[in-house]
């Protein structure tokens, strides 16, 4: 009986030892990965694929630790990185068109998105006057733009402006006068409920919200694909400084890799990144109803990997262009090198 205990003592003294030694060993692990900041423009669903990877560990699991932080504003995320005061910018590729165009130093080496996610919301009054739903063809949908008053925005020249005036001369009312007033994305949700705007272009949930009151309701949720010339398109992309991609190109590869594990996610296995997206500290936010349209609205706008094309830097020129972001004359190429580069994406 004595050897019996005396050898489960030993036993026991191993286990705690072996235990203690796994647990030191994790720890050195995760005090030897580097550590990156990263900022993302205004925090939304456009950035699914970040967030399932933070909240997966995928970086981790790629070799490095993140700091992930909102910025104001896709501008100040992109002028933090020109400026050195961050590694890495998440943010809309069209701002990346105006900031090469102006001699910025940055470019992207990851897309998140295959299609631009912004949600037109409308006030439902307006829509049932119009007798358009998200059933109604494409074509009388972006009729209905034209039929606005004042159209709310996050600040002069953002996507969020330059949307309205792309779809209005798509629907072939070039000529049409609109009507903007800048007030910021935490404002633009409870401006429309009060009937103090028209209607708003931002990505979910910051659209869908509405609908959950019987305020709004999201007429063009573009991340559902229906625009061609705004599919197959890079639209949320990870920026940086050549300089230090070109010297770091390791902890570029883990996090473009990290990132792009995040959005595959949402088609190999998508009930996965869902329950992912929805632990996340903006998803637990949300109500049951408002999450499930707003993943309905993005999930789509996924893509199987985070690598880009020429022909998708090709519509986000035009894009540029067409809603007057950048002259014609000062568009940059579409050719890998330029603006952009799969060097450091890697493969699934």
């Amino acid at each position: 009986m004595r050897k019996r205990n005396i050898l489960t003592i030993v036993i026991a003294v191993l286990v705690f030892m072996l235990v203690v030694g796994t647990t030191r060993e994790a720890r050195a692990q995760q005090k030897e990965l580097p550590e990156v900041s990263m900022l993302t423009a205004v925090p939304n669903f456009a950035f699914a694929a970040i967030w399932v990877a933070e909240q997966l560990k995928y970086f981790e699991q790629e070799g490095v630790r993140v700091k992930l932080t909102p910025a104001p504003s896709g501008s100040v995320c992109l002028n933090a990185v020109v400026g050195r005061s961050t590694n890495f910018c998440a943010s809309t590729s069209e701002g990346l068109v105006l900031a090469r165009a102006e001699g910025a130093p940055a470019m992207a080496i990851q897309a998140h998105n295959r299609a631009m996610t912004l949600s037109i919301v409308l006030r439902k009054a307006i829509v049932d006057k119009l007798g358009v739903t998200r059933e109604t063809p494409i074509g009388a949908r972006l009729k209905a733009l034209t039929q606005l008053g004042t159209i709310g925005a996050t600040g002069p020249g953002a996507a969020s402006e330059q949307i309205f005036k792309f779809l209005v001369k798509k629907a072939g009312a070039g000529g049409t006068v609109l009507k903007f007033v800048y007030i910021g994305a935490p404002e633009l949700p409870a401006a429309l409920m009060n009937n103090v705007i028209d209607a708003y272009a931002l990505s979910p949930p910051s659209a869908e919200v509405t609908e959950a009151s019987g305020k709004g309701y999201v007429l063009i949720p573009l991340g559902k694909g229906e625009v061609p010339e705004l599919t197959d398109y890079p639209y949320e992309v990870l920026m940086v400084r050549p300089d230090y991609v070109e010297a770091n190109p390791k902890i570029a590869m883990a996090v473009s890799r990290a990132i792009s594990r995040g959005g595959a996610l949402f088609r190999s296995k998508p009930e996965e990144a869902k329950a992912a997206l929805r632990a996340h500290r903006l998803g637990v936010k949300l109500d049951e109803s408002v999450f499930e349209l707003s993943y309905n609205m993005v999930a789509a706008a996924m893509p199987a990997w985070g690598n880009m094309t020429p022909a998708g830097w090709q519509k986000v020129i035009n894009f540029a262009t067409g809603a007057g972001i950048v002259k014609e004359a000062q568009a940059p190429s579409n050719k890998e090198g330029v603006l952009w580069t799969n060097k450091y994406v890697g493969k699934p």
